[in-house]
């Protein structure tokens, strides 16, 4: 029987997971929270700098923020939060939705760019039921209301 290798996050082309409630103002909720480990599959540029060039489909690329908390707010928490894109970016409702990113590498006229495209779809569809059926690995956020994640 032949070995199947495992693909580790940072390598994954696509990473999805449930937004479940967001974080950010109450109008728009836009930003997600990961797992340091989740992290990882942004390329450590966009970790170090803390910005990921992000788009939709057929959009311009907008550099949104990833911070790392650590020890923000007076406690410990080994989690980033992204700044997703904002309704006045063409951004859309995330909340209680799956989120999924693709990792895109395109040659530019300044050299290659790292960027991840962006897609939303509802948690019953078929579109984040094909994700899941996709994925190589799959897992769970800890915490009180864990969410579904994986990648391919």
């Amino acid at each position: 029987m032949p070995k199947v290798l495992k693909l580790a996050i940072d390598t994954a082309e696509h990473f999805w997971i449930e937004a479940g409630a967001m974080s950010g103002p109450p109008a728009h909720r836009h930003q997600i929270e990961l797992p340091n480990d989740l992290a990882e599959f942004f390329d450590d540029d966009s970790r170090d700098d803390e910005e990921v060039p992000l788009r939709l489909a057929g959009q311009p690329i907008h550099w949104r923020p990833l911070t790392y908390r650590g020890t923000d707010y007076g406690q410990w928490t080994d989690i980033w939060r992204l700044g997703l894109l904002t309704p006045r970016m063409g951004g859309p409702k995330y909340a209680q939705r799956v989120v999924m990113f693709t990792r895109v590498v395109e040659r530019t006229n300044q050299g290659w760019l790292t960027f991840y495209e962006l897609q939303v779809a509802n948690a019953s569809s078929a579109q984040a039921t094909r994700w899941r059926a996709t994925s190589t690995k799959l897992g769970t956020t800890g915490g009180h209301a864990g969410r579904d994640y994986g990648w391919f």
